[in-house]
């Protein structure tokens, strides 16, 4: 083990002459019981010097730093003992001047020569403090190092892999190319504390530079202007070619200290000029962004002046960079292709968009969700229907795949199709029901059915497990519809789902819609119900498109929703009801026809607001009517309702021309049993031939029911 040096004069009180030696030093510390500090500071595992005076003279080396330093010439001024150190000189100076301790960390220091080795450099941490003397002022400096060379590249790989995992953790969440070129320069400007560049090649041949990204956010505006800007090449050859040009060219990557004469040269203009001098672009770094031979552009940092030059290593990392960008770009570039391909599929499988008619005023909206969103599920569809009615229906079927995408247009032609033939909406909903089961896909569909009559402004409609509908009236007041609701398609083989029946006032304007466009991770489903309320409200005189437009932008797009979304906003007319009210609706040829318009004529002529006594009496003879009538139909009965001068008046047609009749004494029979009750109950009935078969009808007056209000 080395020994520790001493400058026993340098150390030693004037003036003491059981301490000082023949010749003692002239520089009192008093106060400093050398005896007992310096033993312990000379085996301490740490490189001690003791500087004292005006001169900084050497007065103390302690095991260590005669090991790492090599033996010093004590009691000589430190800028001649310590010549090869001149940095750390000068802060033991500034430490003396100041009276303050001052810290390097990881100075860099060469080692000379030991036992004929080439010498070192290693990286310290320093320290060093002031020692006061009894009157206070500083008469000494004490240092110390630690060698951090190999701590250092520990932490040095550690950041690195850290960062390499942060790339890649951050790549894999950016799904698409434009999140990955934004990604990719934000995370080499901050690593390498400059500026980030990405230049891919485009379909055009041409290099654009598609990102730009400085860790400085006070610069970024600075360096979108150099983005829309001529490139200058900088290059020490005089080669017009920028760099990075050459690099996603040949794949040659490049390390270079830009000349900034030349940068300033190469200026397009005046104001090209002024962005190149006030982001001072002095230390430059390219390398290719590339998968196995395809060249896909190149990745560039840039350094201001002032700043330290880039190494090999900063290479090296920098390439890493690249390696998992070009990773991600192409599986941006893959996951881009095949959302189109789903895109454009799920495109096919939705109707045209409706227009708008003389009775009412349509608007349908289909919107993806947010980067990185997958195709989903939802549809919308509006079907004529005889009569003149109109058939609204919106769904979302379960996930967010190419499965959910071809389910979608599968349950929307069977609605349509059941649609047209004129089924009911709760037969409509039964039969989808069935055909989700009855596929493999195991997945739930939510759906609002709608039929629409808009000169009568009713509304008969059933909610399988979907979101509430919103009607808003001319006035602004909004209301949620929530109907009589039901289990979504898909759960039970033998769910069914009860109609609502509902009487809309004139200019109603009605919203059918997704979850997607009120509900999200941060916002829940009653918020963002509310708030779509609200704004529908607020403008609802506004025409269906820009309404719908509205909707989308406040709710989905700058809400940064991330699922897909389908509406449908449909405004009745705004004429008042007419005198006379007339509705009829089309059943199919079944026993659930019954059973539909009980509940349909209950449900409208509450809305009608007639005696309770007189609807429930209206709801059992039409019943009895219709069941009768699809015993002897094959293609369906229509159920017509009218009422004036205060009476009501219900038929139903079918197209047999076998004339009903009533039980004649048989007390067994049990044919025509429907027709007693409506000969005993109604005001008057009967049965009226048309061309296409027969229409049997009864009437109730409202005077013999008004004891019943």
């Amino acid at each position: 083990m080395q020994a520790p040096v001493y400058c026993r004069s340098c150390l030693t009180p004037r003036n003491d002459p059981e301490t000082s030696p023949e010749g003692a030093g002239d520089l009192p510390l008093d106060g400093f019981a050398w005896a007992q500090l310096l033993p312990a500071l000379a085996g301490a595992p740490v490189a001690t010097l003791v500087f004292v005076g005006p001169q900084l003279l050497v007065a103390f080396q302690s095991h260590e730093a005669v090991r790492m330093l090599g033996r010093r010439a004590v009691g000589r001024p430190a800028r001649q003992a310590l010549a090869d150190l001149a940095d750390h000189v000068t802060v033991v100076g500034r430490c003396m001047a100041s009276g303050e301790p001052i810290t390097l960390e990881r100075s860099p220091v060469t080692l000379p020569d030991r036992e004929g080795d080439r010498p070192a450099t290693v990286l310290l941490d320093a320290y060093f403090y002031p020692l006061r003397g009894r009157d206070g002022s500083v008469e000494a400096v004490l240092a110390q190092a630690v060698d951090v060379t190999t701590r250092y590249a520990d932490d040095e790989r550690l950041r690195l892999a850290l960062a390499l995992n942060r790339i890649g953790l951050d790549l894999s969440r950016s799904l698409e190319v434009d999140q990955v070129t934004a990604t990719v320069t934000r995370l080499a400007a901050n690593f390498f504390s400059g500026w980030g560049l990405l230049d891919l090649w485009q379909s055009n041949g041409a290099l654009a530079r598609v990102a730009v990204t400085h860790h400085d956010p006070a610069l970024q505006a600075t360096l979108e202007k150099l983005k829309r800007l001529p490139r200058v090449s900088g290059r020490a050859d005089d080669q017009p070619e920028p760099y990075s040009t050459r690099t996603a060219r040949t794949g040659q990557g490049f390390m270079v200290d830009l000349s900034p004469s030349r940068v300033e040269e190469a200026a397009a203009n005046s104001e090209h000029r002024e962005v190149l001098r006030r982001l001072r672009p002095r230390w430059f770094i390219t390398v290719p962004v590339q998968v196995g031979p395809r060249r896909l552009g190149a990745l560039s940092v840039v350094r201001p002046d002032g700043e330290p030059p880039f190494t090999p290593a900063d290479r090296f990392v920098l390439e890493q960079f690249a390696e998992r960008a070009a990773i991600a770009l192409a599986h941006a570039h893959d996951y881009d292709e095949q959302r189109q391909s789903a895109l454009a599929l799920q495109r096919s499988l939705l109707p045209p968009v409706p227009t708008s008619t003389a009775n009412v005023q349509l608007a349908a909206r289909y919107q993806t969700g947010g980067a990185g969103a997958e195709v989903g599920g939802d549809w919308y569809d509006t079907i004529v229907l005889q009569g003149g009615s109109l058939g609204v229906v919106v769904g979302d079927v379960e996930g967010h795949d190419l499965n959910a995408a071809g389910l979608m247009g599968q349950v929307r032609a069977v609605v349509h199709s059941h649609a047209h033939l004129g089924l009911p909406p709760g037969r409509i909903a039964e039969e989808a029901n069935a055909f989700v089961l009855s596929t493999s896909n195991e997945q739930l569909v939510t759906m609002t059915y709608m039929q629409l009559y808009p000169q009568e402004r009713l509304l008969v409609w059933v909610r399988a497990g979907h979101m509430p509908a919103i009607v808003v009236a001319p006035g602004g007041d909004v209301s949620l519809m929530h109907g009589r609701g039901g289990l979504p398609l898909g759960v039970d083989a033998g769910a069914g789902w009860s109609e609502e029946t509902v009487h809309l006032p004139p200019g109603a304007l009605l919203a059918i819609f997704t979850d997607g466009l009120v509900e999200t991770a941060e916002q829940s489903f009653d918020d963002g119900v509310a708030a779509l309320a609200e704004l529908l409200g607020a403008h609802y005189a506004e025409d269906v498109e820009v309404l719908a437009d509205r909707a989308l932008a406040t709710l989905h797009e700058e809400a940064g929703h991330r699922d897909d979304v389908a509406l449908v906003l449909v405004r009745l007319p705004s004429a008042e009801a007419p005198a006379v009210r007339s509705v009829s609706r089309r059943l199919p040829a079944a026993a659930s026809s019954a059973p539909i318009a009980r509940l349909f004529l209950r449900d409208l002529l509450s809305q009608w607001r007639l005696p309770e006594g007189m609807v429930d009496t209206a709801a059992l003879l039409a019943t009895e009517l219709v069941s009768n009538a699809t015993r002897h139909s094959d293609t369906g009965v229509e159920l017509r309702v009218n009422m004036a001068d205060d009476r009501l008046r219900v038929a139903v047609f079918d197209e047999s021309h076998r004339m009903p009749h009533t039980v004649a004494g048989d007390a067994e029979a049990t044919a025509g049993r429907g027709l007693q009750l409506v000969e005993k109950l109604a005001s008057s009935w009967g049965v009226e031939t048309e061309a296409g078969g027969k229409a049997v009808w009864f009437e109730l007056a409202v005077d013999a029911f008004l004891g019943d209000r």
